[in-house]
């Protein structure tokens, strides 16, 4: 069996193994028995720590099948191979071509040549210990790069790795960001090393269709003459492909070098691709988020104003750590005189607290203190201090966000906003008017005028906000969480009807 201690290297390659479902079609897949060891050792929750994210026999299946519309190959590469779940189904759907499998851990790849010498493959596979962004490929012919890049965030990633990536980037004429997580690495190197008329097919994690890291990743792969993006497949929320992970998937693929006139973009309902439309190449290169592209509702209308053009959307503010600086109900007087009544939980502009009359009194308290302590007079002095202790006894002066404030005890609370816009649920967000002027914590962002507004003017925007506003609009998680940016509510649009009246 496995030992989950052979998996500690940074940055960990997946290992892409699971037990087979029940009923599942059967392949070369099936007899993975040192996946489904893995499997059984280690759990969900430390397979997600080492960046490893298991395949479903269903989808490796899927994916070859496509591949194998994108024409005939010579050679087969499958970067971070772990068990070798992709190179031995491509063994099996193309039997002229010979598999190069791409595996960090030695007794990975070590298992991956006793299973192909087990199963006389042993002269079509030809395993590569090492790491797929520096590997040296023996390729031959026109070559299928497929595979399911390892899922690490960017925070596990060596900085020398992340230089190499901005710099990859660079030589494209694209500005990366080192946010990226691996599975950007990997495509990455993937684009490096394709020649004219390889194809390509990964299945990832759908963030990067959206969000700001991913833009580099959509020039990349969505530029005519480049990539060759041919195909857009996601996943939807409410039909995770990996269970065990709260992410959704996306399948990517293309031809390197070609120009499609036309990107199919669709959905992977019931195990199937199902397309939704097609779309000339240049709309899909410069549109900013591609999972509303791959929906069955209609296109995103242009038409009306951006809301950024109209408000500005600012985060809540980040405290460093809440038990310190949210006080508790029964908090002394003088305490309670140096904070401000803030929104602290979602629920409270999703239930109407923020709205009530008397929300200043039922909302928490946080502490505000200013940067001068030599302002305040001696009883608020006194307070102050006590505080300031206060937090310095839980350590919250240690605290990464404390540390870059100066002093570390100043909070600044946001001014309050006119309105609130929950940004995280397995619902659409809810935008909410602020009338007892309030602030806020970072569990919502905050909507401030551009130009004045009237109340009436600013209740006709959010009613028209709440009605419109879908989960896509956002960036949709596995198991049907939405997470709304900034950047987001800054796009939603409002028609000539909301917006003139409100300007």
């Amino acid at each position: 069996m496995l030992q989950a201690d052979l998996f500690h290297a940074e940055p960990q390659l997946s290992a892409k193994a699971l037990v087979r479902p029940t009923g599942d079609a059967g392949g070369a897949t099936e007899s993975d028995t040192e996946g489904e060891a893995y499997s059984a050792a280690v759990s969900p929750a430390a397979r997600r720590a080492e960046g490893i994210t298991f395949t479903p026999s269903w989808l490796v299946d899927r994916m070859c099948e496509r591949a194998g519309t994108l024409g005939n190959f010579d050679t087969i590469v499958d970067a971070g191979a772990g068990s070798g779940r992709f190179a031995f189904a491509a063994l099996e759907r193309f039997p002229q071509a010979r598999v190069i499998a791409v595996e960090r851990n030695a007794e990975l790849a070590s298992v991956l040549r006793e299973r192909a010498a087990r199963e006389g493959l042993h002269k079509r596979l030809h395993v590569i210990e090492g790491d797929f962004r520096d590997a040296l490929l023996p390729l031959a012919g026109r070559t299928l790069f497929i595979g399911n890049p390892p899922y690490v965030r960017h925070h596990d990633i060596a900085v020398a790795w992340k230089d190499w990536y901005r710099a990859g980037m660079a030589q494209q004429g694209i500005a990366a960001s080192q946010l990226a997580g691996l599975h950007a690495h990997f495509l990455l190197r993937a684009t490096q090393v394709m020649r004219p008329g390889d194809a390509w097919c990964f299945v990832t994690a759908a963030e990067w269709l959206d969000n700001g890291y991913g833009c580099a990743l959509r020039q990349l792969l969505g530029a005519p003459g480049r990539a060759g993006l041919q195909g857009v497949w996601l996943a939807p929320a409410d039909e995770p492909v990996f269970p065990d992970a709260l992410v959704s998937a996306v399948v990517v693929e293309g031809v390197a070098g070609s120009e499609p006139a036309l990107v199919t973009l669709g959905r992977i309902v019931a195990r199937r691709f199902e397309p939704t439309r097609q779309l000339d190449s240049g709309t899909v290169a410069h549109s900013g988020r591609w999972s509303p592209l791959c929906q069955p509702a209609p296109m995103p209308s242009l038409a009306g104003i951006e809301l950024g053009a109209l408000f500005r959307v600012t985060r809540g503010q980040v405290t460093g750590m809440n038990a310190a600086w949210v006080l508790p109900d029964d908090a002394p007087d003088a305490w309670r005189a140096l904070a401000v009544p803030a929104v602290t939980k979602a629920r409270e502009i999703i239930d109407g607290t923020v709205q009530a009359a008397d929300a200043r009194q039922r909302l928490r308290r946080v502490v505000d203190l200013p940067r001068e302590l030599a302002a305040l007079d001696e009883a608020q002095r006194s307070a102050a201090d006590q505080l300031i202790e206060r937090a310095r006894h839980v350590g919250a002066h240690e605290t990464y966000i404390a540390r870059q404030r100066t002093p570390w005890f100043a909070v600044s609370m946001r001014e309050p906003p006119q309105a609130f816009v929950s940004y995280m649920g397995r619902r659409p967000p809810v935008f909410a008017p602020n009338p007892q002027r309030v602030s806020f914590l970072n569990i919502a962002h905050g909507l401030y005028p551009r130009e004045p507004v009237t109340q009436a003017d600013l209740l006709r925007v959010l009613d028209h906000l709440n009605r419109h506003t879908g989960l896509y609009s956002g960036r949709v998680y596995g198991g049907g969480l939405a997470k709304f940016e900034p950047s987001d509510i800054a796009r939603l649009r409002l028609p000539a009807s909301v917006w003139e009246a409100a300007t």
